[in-house]
């Protein structure tokens, strides 16, 4: 039986050589390793130091890793400190002669190539920690929603008997007080979310505050029942800031139980950005479980995820009010990605004219999107339209997705292209312009009923 093989694990020496961004500890890293290398090989050749003399040029080494995980500027860097002590060691008694351009020449070339082998990289990784970061975002905020929905339907009897809605109609109600507020707010409606927060989880003493400076400011945005005086050194309220996470009386780790707070809940969004800070003094004992906190937990994700999205989703629903948030969101999102580091990601519109076959396609259309995709679908005037965000892909995925329409088209109904169908297909390039304007753009086009399947790539805004 063969054993299992070992996962491989990076070691710390790999993990220097990885390619870093430059910084003012760069420079100094540079610098300072260059001296020390010079420095060792003056005490091993005083009248050879730069160890020309030597059948391999070992002095290179240094400047070639330094390149390796700096770039292109340790590279210049590096070289230019080895030049300007060719002219300084002889003052010193060491080295001196004609200066050995070939050496300096080659050693130059050899540590750019380096440097940018490592520009390469570093783009290419910060490209793929952008795209996993967004991924993150949306697996998070997914996992958030479906236990939300799977509380809600164990809650639902519950709720019924003692609300006048369910929990499920208090969130999006709270979710569109959130994008539609037209002033801008660090924590908007704090005080009904934390009276929503009062009724769901049954807190009896609690408020929120603010945070400036990764600090909770003292007095809090909104509260309920009488607080007491606020204690920024209690140890669970600093815990909690720096795990970043809910923490409570009897959480795991806590180097001190002797805290007058139960539940100390930071506000973190899908991205990680911390926004607020729950203080809960008292709320009843049965409450103070696991399945309660859980619950609690999820309910400040979605506020802190509507905050963050806030500004952003109500620029675009101020031109397109009948825009889903969630739709908004993710454009708004993607057009953020795109500004950052470039990744492309398309919006696509299909509008299917009324006839024989239109609600087929449509639900077809819905059937075959892909997991990642985001869709919007409504009626106007008859017609049918399906706009749909395809996140980090591009002009390559926008033909595959028209062509592999086309095709279950004519395998599924018989017609022979989107003209045939009766459909209109249109995109745009998310980033080319802000979210807002892109979005009407192509609604616009799409208004005008264009069939033309070929103005996917010229139309695109």
């Amino acid at each position: 039986m063969s054993a299992t093989p070992k996962a491989y694990h990076s070691s710390r020496l790999a993990a220097w050589f990885a390619p870093k961004q430059i910084s003012r500890i760069a420079v100094a890293e540079v610098t300072g390793f260059m001296l020390l290398l010079l420095l060792v090989c003056a005490l091993l050749e005083p009248d050879d130091p730069f160890l020309l003399n030597r059948p391999f040029p070992w002095l290179w080494l240094g400047p070639l890793v330094l390149a390796l995980r700096y770039g292109t500027l340790a590279a210049f860097g590096a070289v230019g400190l080895l030049v300007l002590m060719w002219f300084l060691l002889p003052l010193a008694g060491m080295g001196g002669g004609a200066f050995p351009a070939s050496f300096f020449l080659g050693g130059l070339i050899l540590t750019l190539l380096a440097g940018e082998f490592s520009d390469v990289w570093t783009t290419r990784l910060r490209r793929v920690a952008e795209v996993n970061a967004y991924l993150g975002e949306r697996l998070d905020s997914l996992t958030r929603r479906h236990y939300l929905l799977r509380l809600s339907h164990e809650r639902l009897e519950q709720e019924l008997l003692v609300k006048p809605m369910t929990l499920r109609d208090a969130l999006q109600r709270l979710r569109k007080l959130i994008v539609h507020d037209g002033e801008a707010h660090t924590l908007p409606h704090a005080q009904e979310f934390l009276h929503l927060l009062s009724q769901s989880c049954q807190l009896e003493v609690a408020c929120l505050h603010v945070l400036k400076d990764g600090v909770p400011v003292a007095t809090p945005v909104a509260s309920i029942g009488e607080t007491s005086e606020f204690d920024a050194e209690d140890p669970l309220l600093q815990f909690a800031l720096q795990q970043r996470q809910l923490s409570h009386v009897q959480t795991h780790g806590l180097p001190t139980e002797n805290s007058r707070y139960l539940v100390v809940a930071p506000l973190t969004g899908s991205g990680g950005d911390l926004i607020g800070l729950l203080v809960v003094e008292r709320l009843p004992f049965l409450s103070l479980n696991e399945e309660t906190l859980r619950f609690l937990a999820v309910l400040l994700g979605y506020y802190a995820d509507g905050v963050q999205l806030g500004p952003a989703v109500r620029a675009v629903t101020a031109t397109t009010p009948d825009c889903p948030l969630l739709f908004a969101g993710e454009l708004a999102r993607l057009h953020r990605i795109q500004q950052d580091v470039g990744i492309q990601s398309i919006l696509t519109a299909l509008v299917v004219a009324p006839g024989l076959h239109q609600g087929d396609i449509v639900q077809e259309t819905l059937r075959q999107s892909r997991q990642l995709d985001v869709i919007w679908e409504f009626s106007e005037g008859g017609q049918r339209y399906i706009l749909t965000l395809m996140p980090l892909h591009g002009e390559a995925a926008l033909s595959g997705y028209l062509l592999r329409t086309e095709r279950w088209l004519h395998d599924v109904f018989g017609l022979r292209d989107f003209v045939e169908a009766g459909v209109a297909p249109h995109s745009a390039n998310i980033g080319s312009t802000p979210p807002p304007e892109l979005l009407a753009d192509l609604l616009r086009r799409c208004r005008r009923g264009s069939a033309n399947t070929g103005d996917n790539a010229g139309d695109s805004a």
